[in-house]
């Protein structure tokens, strides 16, 4: 899986940095995570096709984070669009789509199925489709937002090749066997089990914004591989943080090394920091391994290993 942003900035458009949307990207299928205004001209930008987009996740109803997705699909519908798109949202943006003319029942021009983000709704599956499972589950905003967490759910049991040999495995049936999730005998009668010599990458990647820190968002971004977490305000501004329902990149960085995610990528930046590359040293001071997540740059979500936790902040 890789992940794309397309739009890092809150609330606003400012010259470098375009509105909340994310890609990502596995075997060829697109799942597309907000959708700010402009959009869709940024998905053309990044050599996105719309008919590649399964489904749409959008996190909550403030315009900088939906407002991009009805030009997207009065778009997919005049291009006659024939596969069934799956839209994961609150109720209320579900009515505003069905009354809009062009995208109502009988006009639209391709099949949408609608999962409702209940406002009360607890940690749970909101989507299950080309090997990835999607769970979402309520984040601290000071309004009905989710945050996201996609794993990859089939295929064949990833192998450690190290490892397996270390255990004394050499021979391609072998691996194809541990592979198929069956449990083989070496030939000194010892048994290795798909467990024993599995890589421990879950390629698990989390989508945490709008929220200040909260349950909700730590158990989204649990051991993931790669988590995209709002960082709003710097610590300066914390107060503002808290007021609005946002992160500091401080509180980014500390949930992401309390959740033990591999990568951490700052996004959501409000446009009074003309420079985020403070933002990166502030939450680097507490997890090195963090990025500002640069729009159209391409983004492995498998991570191995913790190893760049111990460099130093400073480089």
């Amino acid at each position: 899986m890789e992940l794309i942003p397309l739009g890092t900035s809150s609330a606003t458009v400012v010259q470098d940095r375009g509105l909340s949307a994310n890609v990502l990207r596995s075997r060829g299928k697109v799942l597309l995570f907000d959708c700010g205004d402009g959009t869709q001209f940024r998905l053309l930008k990044a050599g996105i096709r719309r008919s590649r987009i399964q489904a749409i996740f959008i996190s909550h109803l403030h315009g900088d984070h939906y407002l991009g997705l009805f030009g997207l699909l009065i778009s997919m519908s005049l291009e006659r669009r024939e596969t069934p798109l799956t839209i994961i949202a609150p109720q209320k943006l579900i009515d505003i789509i069905r009354a809009i003319p062009g995208l109502r029942p009988g006009e639209i021009h391709f099949q949408i199925q609608y999962i409702v983000l209940a406002e009360d709704c607890k940690t749970q599956e909101v989507y299950r489709g080309h090997g990835l499972q999607v769970r979402a589950a309520p984040l601290d905003h000071g309004r009905f937002c989710v945050g996201f967490r996609v794993e990859k759910i089939d295929g064949p049991n990833r192998i450690d090749g190290a490892l397996a040999h270390a255990h004394g495995i050499d021979q391609q049936e072998q691996f194809e066997r541990l592979a198929a999730g069956h449990t083989i005998q070496l030939s000194d009668g010892r048994m290795v089990s798909p467990d024993q010599v599995k890589r421990q990458s879950r390629d698990a990647f989390a989508y945490v914004t709008d929220t200040r820190p909260c349950e909700g968002g730590l158990d989204l971004a649990g051991d993931a591989d790669l988590l995209v977490h709002d960082a709003t305000f710097s610590q300066e501004d914390a107060e503002r943080a808290t007021s609005t329902g946002h992160s500091t990149a401080r509180d980014a960085a500390l949930l992401a090394k309390t959740a033990g995610a591999g990568k951490l990528l700052l996004t959501h930046f409000s446009a009074r920091y003309s420079d985020v590359m403070l933002l990166r040293q502030e939450a680097r001071a507490v997890f090195p391994n963090t990025e500002i997540a640069e729009e159209y740059h391409e983004y492995s979500v498998t991570f191995e290993g913790n190893t760049s936790q111990t460099d130093s902040p400073n480089e």
